[in-house]
């Protein structure tokens, strides 16, 4: 237990830290866009590149079972929310903000509890895997604003072009390229990206407190609580039922169900403003997802 606590305090003591700084407005409120931005283009993706390309990476076959858990697990929990707005019958931008809080992770939670639990390891799986999951997910999620809010009126050309600019898509194959062509970083390169990715997951973390709005747990409905169980209880048990059928084991099987019950992402707040989701609904479950997964998290952790 004290092990599983040493992992998930200082993550989640960082993002109260993070929520601390934006209440005492230091520095200001300008610098923390300025610093999310930085460490989402340049400080995670050089951490990615470092790990994945000084990694010892063994054939990708066998982590290739990884993506079919989660997309049959992402596709099966789909079904499983059309299934209940056939019933309840949500407003479209409800729905749809149900749906991002139910399918979608917090990256820099999930690469900060891999990399305090599995190490290097752990970290390459983790990078193999989002590098498939998030155009797949991206895809779900403005298929379900096509239909449920914008009557189809949606284009995957410009989804496309985000999939293909997003930096930690881009990161992650660069790293595996440089691993698998045996190019490898240059002389000196090496410590100079390993350096500059250092600081990604502790200031993405700070971000994330940054980004907390207490204010709307205050209006918790329904809806929040059917996405938020659905994606912090019943997808990562979805995820482990399938990795028990599909004989994916070990560390492969942790990185996978830790996956599933990562809180919803911040990102899902810029999607539904832009496509006409529930902007209040999406705030509230980001920050009630992120302060419920302590619990859920450290629940996981010790059954597995």
């Amino acid at each position: 237990m004290s092990t599983l606590l040493t992992a998930i305090a200082p993550i989640f003591s960082l993002i109260l830290i993070g929520y601390a700084l934006k209440r005492l407005r230091f520095p200001s409120a300008d610098f923390w866009p300025q610093l999310d931005r930085l460490t989402y283009y340049v400080l995670i993706p050089a951490m990615l590149i470092y790990k994945l390309s000084t990694a010892t990476l063994e054939s990708s076959t066998d982590a290739l079972v990884m993506i079919k858990v989660v997309f049959a697990s992402l596709l099966i929990m789909t079904l499983l929310l059309v299934i209940i707005q056939r019933f309840i019958r949500f407003s479209g931008p409800i729905f749809s903000s149900v749906y991002q809080g139910a399918i979608r992770y917090n990256t820099y939670v999930y690469l900060a509890l891999i990399d305090a639990l599995y190490a290097d390891e752990g970290i390459v799986l983790a990078a193999f895997l989002i590098t498939f999951a998030i155009p797949f997910i991206n895809v779900l999620s403005v298929s379900i604003f096509g239909i449920y809010v914008q009557d189809g009126k949606f284009s995957f050309k410009q989804l496309g072009k985000s999939i293909i600019s997003n930096p930690l898509i881009i990161a992650c194959l660069l790293g595996g390229f440089l691993n698998f062509s045996t190019i490898g970083l240059p002389f000196g390169v090496g410590s100079l990206v390993q350096m500059l990715g250092a600081p990604g997951i502790p200031l993405g973390l700070l971000s994330i407190g940054v980004g907390l709005q207490f204010r709307s747990l205050g209006t918790l409905r329904p809806d929040f609580w059917i996405s938020s169980i659905a994606k912090l209880v019943i997808l990562p048990i979805i995820m482990a039922g399938l990795c028990v059928l599909l004989n994916v084991e070990g560390l492969m099987f942790n990185i996978v169900v830790l996956f599933g019950a990562m809180p919803t992402a911040a990102a899902a707040y810029i999607l539904a403003r832009q496509m006409g989701g529930d902007v209040g609904l999406m705030s509230t479950l980001i920050t009630g997802q992120t302060l419920l997964a302590f619990g859920t998290l450290f629940i996981l952790l010790q059954l597995i």
